[in-house]
């Protein structure tokens, strides 16, 4: 990071984290004319879902400068993507992120090449029946903040991807960079989520336009208030999935 030092150190389950930053509008200055204050997070992906560090209030002198040494436990340190250093605003939540940067020892998944063939699950609407099966209403996860998620479903991931329904073949290298998808069920409908950030490399079947529908991670939502805020850096950032409709006839995925 530019005007920034981040290190974030390990030790058998413990972990710690010392950040300084330099050439900064003061804590005081920032509250008082912009009603915000700086926070220190950690973000990243565990099991395909977003995890978040928020280390509070980070403390900026009238010098411009502040430091922060905090231990923390959790996920394992590869885990974590980046580290941000955001402002905060008192009045709606919204966040701007001041500084970002990319945690080194993370190791994105390789591309995956999709030249192989795929077998598909056996059984009627192209494979979707046995999936179907195995949604659980005990097994349901809060993959998304239930006030933003419109499809108002309750979801399970499927972490069984050697065999996909046939409308998801297409979409195999997105679903096995991240090693699982997730279905949702909402009354009689059904919905199926691809794991992948808001941008066009990683939007599943784009040319066929069956996965129109994007929404972040539970706790991505808070560093946005609408798609179009959406951008640079947020973008490479925030985790999510793309989601489309199940048409329970034909198996089909359809755009929302």
């Amino acid at each position: 990071m530019d005007a920034a030092n981040c290190i974030v150190e390990t030790y058998k389950n413990k972990r710690s984290v010392y950040f300084a930053v330099s050439n900064l509008l003061p804590s005081d200055v920032l509250m008082r004319e912009y009603n915000k204050e700086y926070h220190l997070l950690l973000i990243g992906v565990d099991e395909g879902e977003l995890i978040h560090k928020d280390f509070g209030v980070f403390h900026v002198n009238s010098a411009g400068e502040g430091s922060l040494f905090k231990k923390f436990t959790g996920p394992s340190i590869e885990c974590y993507t980046h580290c941000l250093l955001v402002t905060l605003s008192k009045e709606d939540g919204s966040t701007e992120t001041i500084f970002s940067g990319t945690m080194p020892f993370y190791q994105p998944a390789a591309d995956v090449s999709t030249e192989a063939p795929i077998e598909d699950c056996d059984g009627s609407e192209q494979g979707w029946e046995s999936i179907f099966s195995c949604f659980c209403e005990e097994d349901a996860v809060e993959i998304f903040d239930r006030q933003r998620d419109e499809t108002g479903a309750r979801w399970c991931r499927i972490s069984k991807i050697d065999q996909l329904p046939q409308s998801l073949a297409a979409c195999s290298d997105c679903i096995e960079r991240y090693g699982h998808y997730t279905i949702g069920k909402c009354e009689d409908r059904w919905f199926v989520g691809v794991p992948g950030r808001f941008l066009q490399k990683e939007q599943p079947c784009r040319e066929q336009g069956c996965f129109l529908l994007w929404q972040p991670i539970r706790g991505g939502e808070k560093y946005f208030s609408d798609l179009s805020e959406l951008t640079g850096k947020l973008q490479e950032e925030i985790f999510g999935y793309w989601i489309g409709g199940i048409d329970k006839e034909s198996g089909e995925v359809l755009p929302l």
